[in-house]
């Protein structure tokens, strides 16, 4: 049987189970690639990313979405590493659209999958010790020496003896006359000056001085601002408004309706979203009205008893019969969740009879540019995409519906147009993280041993929402988006974000068996900070720490006897035990722990709470990480720290519920975020390693849910097996 994971997937458009892959080939990328749109006359550039201008300044453009997981200092870090040059020093530009940006697995300029390091480790080193090399060439050239006496330091280059050296700008326009090398070697590890070691953010004093800017930031003379109110029930259509005194309100330009909401479009945003509250519009609720929670949870309960799905794994011999002298059977289950990033969605586009330009912070540039293109009906270089620096996504803005309510709106009243949701918009608008369910079984012997692990797991599709996203690059001009609707059903039966991080299981078990149901009742879903990893991390990791102790064993050595000695999941839990005093916590403190790879990085972590009146208390989270090597030290701490507090609010917190067919949560007053009095000390520790990077973003989020449920069971006695945890 074959498996597909996400990112094969994303990279080959195709559908793969049963032993058959469908790939799907689609025309339009092909031919000569256009011309860098950061080119410059007079400027050095071996390559799309790195320029060094006549002013000294050495440009890297920044084709990942910065969006405060600090990517733009990692591939600063890399290119600084070769260029020989201190990382703050690089001038930092957001890359627009183009084909040499591309990742090399998505084949689009998507941010996302944690992948950012991963695979610019080697292509960001190559760029700066290819432009090292030219300067370096550039000064041989010029003063008719041998090209071993030029040394690279400090962003300039110097003769050996020192008594000549010239700065990187005053050497571009000798190097731009020179080829651009091929086959540069890299600087090996052991004289690496950055790689390890630079931890200062390439974007703090900007972000700190207010230079930074975001989507909000952005005005243009004549700007508009605009305000949508759309239907709360997912499904439903506008019948009609009334506009009059919305219209009459201070400020306000037009009232309208686009794509089924009323836009609202004044010279500000108060007095956009003041009229708007003005507005008295009849909606007629769609298919899913009436639809509510508990219904939908009792419709995977009932899939799960009745239907059979796709077997993704199935290792070992089934127990012979009569064999099986216990089972233990368990249901776990999660809610829908918000992304709820700090910022809320928001663009500015300005549509003219020549094109389209937009500014968003977005996770696919080209994605939006090929979107904006077919709404319309112009060719997509006649679309620019400014990329701005993002106040959190966490996979939202892979969904950019918000950029394109901007576009339609300025075409519409022919000027440029700022959109702005309120927190009330972002959370009952949202593609949510997929309310999901599993039954997990695990079969005894007479003798006491296990003998089998059976998990089946049902939720609906994030994967066929990811064709929308994809599609607008991948499909030619000619074809129409409408094939994507052919497409999704066939994605939706074999995404492998439904089982993602349950049938990658590592413990030996002599048979494991894992089956995924898609079942969708409507509710639009998307990708959210480690996908499908997020629940199905808590649903394995909760349901070994239950079979550990059926079989009284201590939790951590049910793990380490069942994982092989040369396990990375093994290596992170043992230096787990080591830094986190598993087994010895104070009186009062009680300990949970979890394991779980995603993205090619292992995360292990321990819980340590208290109970206070009766209800847990997290007073420390202790990482352990495998992902690689650490490019930028505290940056990854960073990023396991808010992992942490990103999980711990879902896990405490998180949770959508669906009334008559809409959200019934608006605001963090009923979808509360962890806050910083809550937010537990955070102890991050590192597996050494010389393997290349792997992801880092998403990894730290999985673990936390079963790790604190686990030490809650500790704790209590009591067994949580749905999200969020309550202890009542």
């Amino acid at each position: 049987m074959m498996n597909m994971n996400r990112r094969a997937f994303l990279r080959n458009v195709s559908i793969a189970g049963g032993g058959v892959m469908l790939g799907v080939t689609l025309g339009g990328c092909a031919g000569d690639a256009p011309p860098w749109p950061n080119r410059q006359a007079g400027v050095l550039q071996a390559d799309a990313f790195l320029q060094v201008r006549p002013d000294g300044s050495v440009v890297l453009a920044i084709h990942k979405a910065e969006m405060g997981q600090g990517v733009a200092t990692g591939l600063a870090t890399l290119v600084a590493e070769e260029l020989e040059i201190d990382p703050l020093r690089l001038q930092l530009e957001f890359a627009e659209p183009h084909p040499d940006y591309n990742d090399r697995e998505y084949r689009s300029m998507i941010t996302g999958g944690s992948a950012s390091m991963r695979n610019n480790f080697d292509g960001m080193r190559e760029a700066g010790a290819a432009l090292r090399e030219m300067l370096r060439q550039g000064a041989a050239a010029s003063w008719g020496v041998a090209l071993a006496d030029c040394v690279a330091r400090d962003g300039a280059v110097s003769l050996r003896d020192g008594s000549r050296s010239a700065s990187y700008g005053e050497l571009a326009a000798a190097a731009a006359k020179l080829p651009v090398p091929t086959g540069v070697a890299r600087k090996p590890p052991a004289e690496w000056r950055h790689i390890g070691k630079h931890d200062a953010r390439v974007d703090a004093v900007a972000k700190v001085d207010g230079s930074a800017q975001f989507a909000l930031d952005v005005s243009l003379p004549g700007m508009l601002t605009a305000v949508l109110v759309r239907c709360p029930h997912f499904g439903g259509t506008l019948e009609g408004f009334t506009a009059d005194k919305a219209q009459a309100a201070a400020g306000v330009r037009q009232v309208l309706e686009s794509n089924g909401a009323v836009a609202v479009i004044a010279q500000g945003y108060w007095e956009a979203r003041s009229a708007a509250a003005l507005l008295e519009i009849e909606w007629d609720k769609g298919p899913l009205a009436g639809l509510d929670s508990e219904a939908i949870t009792a419709g995977q309960r009932r899939v799960l008893a009745e239907e059979t799905g796709r077997v993704v794994r199935e290792d070992g011999e089934e127990p012979a019969a009569g064999t099986v002298a216990r089972s233990l059977s368990a249901e776990y289950r999660v809610p829908y969740v918000a992304h709820a990033a700090l910022e809320p969605m928001n663009a500015v586009a300005s549509v003219t009879a020549s094109g389209a330009e937009v500014w968003a912070g977005n996770q696919a540039p080209d994605v939006l540019q090929g979107l904006v293109a077919r709404l319309l009906e112009i060719e997509p270089q006649n679309v620019r995409v400014h990329s701005t620096y993002i106040g959190g996504a966490f996979g939202r803005r892979t969904y950019m519906e918000f950029a394109l309510e901007a576009v339609a709106l300025s075409r519409a009243v022919g000027a440029p147009v700022k959109v702005i949701w309120s927190r009330e918009d972002d959370t009952r608008h949202d593609h949510y993280r997929p309310a999901a369910m599993a039954s997990m079984r695990a079969d005894f012997g007479d003798d006491g041993k296990l003998l089998g692990w059976d998990a089946r797991v049902v939720a609906p599709s994030v994967m066929n929402t990811m064709v929308g996203v994809m599609l607008p690059v991948m499909l030619p001009r000619w074809a129409p988006l409408g094939v994507g609707s052919v497409i999704e059903p066939l994605v939706a039966r074999y995404d492998p974000t439904l089982t993602e991080g349950v049938d990658s299981i590592p413990y030996t078990m002599p048979r494991v068996r894992v089956e995924g149901l898609v079942w969708d009742p409507g509710i639009p879903v998307g990708v959210w900070r480690s996908v499908g990893h997020s629940q199905n991390a808590f649903f394995s990791e909760g349901f070994v720490d239950e079979v550990a102790h059926a079989l009284g064993e201590d939790p951590v050595r049910f793990r380490l006897s069942r994982l092989p000695a040369d396990s990375r999941v093994r290596g992170a839990l043992e230096l787990l035990v080591a830094k986190g005093g598993w087994g010895s916590a104070p009186a009062g403190i009680y300990q949970g722990i979890a394991v779980h790879e995603s993205f090619g990085t292992v995360v292990a972590e321990q819980v340590d709470i208290a109970l206070e009146n009766g209800a847990p208390v997290v007073r420390r989270v202790v990482c352990a990480v495998d992902c690689g090597v650490v490019i930028n030290p505290d940056v990854v701490r960073m990023q396991l720290e808010s992992a942490v507090v990103f999980a711990l609010s879902a896990a405490l917190h998180g949770e959508i519920t669906i009334r008559d067919g809409a959200v019934v949560q608006g605001n963090f007053d009923d979808f509360p975020l962890v806050r910083i009095d809550a937010s537990p000390e955070v102890e991050v520790h590192f597996v050494a390693t010389d393997r290349p990077p792997s992801g880092i973003g998403e990894p730290g989020v999985p673990p936390l849910a079963p790790a604190l449920a686990n030490a809650i069971f500790a704790a209590t006695g009591k067994r949580l097996r749905e999200l969020p945890l309550r202890v009542s």
